[in-house]
């Protein structure tokens, strides 16, 4: 099920994005926007803008991969970056 949350854009349209891409877009109003931009804000300041989000895990973490090194990285909800190899 696609959920609609406002200005025609969904949750579900962010996952393939990269950070670059979605930092520059104005994201609608609610907590799991908030999320997504929280972490595409701690992403650029560490140089990483090319990541792709790949999941949103309800607890608030996202999850995000390099689509060259396939290395995925995790940003928490208390804003640690966690680099997997």
């Amino acid at each position: 099920m696609v959920r609609d949350y406002g200005a025609g854009l969904t949750v579900d349209e962010l996952i393939g994005m990269s950070v670059w891409q979605i930092a520059h877009l104005t994201l609608p109003i609610g907590n799991v926007f908030r999320i997504v931009k929280s972490a595409t804000e701690i992403l650029s300041e560490a140089n990483l803008e090319s990541l792709i989000l790949v999941e949103l895990w309800e607890d608030g973490h996202s999850v995000w991969q390099d689509i060259q090194q396939h290395a995925p990285v995790v940003v928490t909800p208390t804003g640690q970056l966690i680099q997997k190899k």
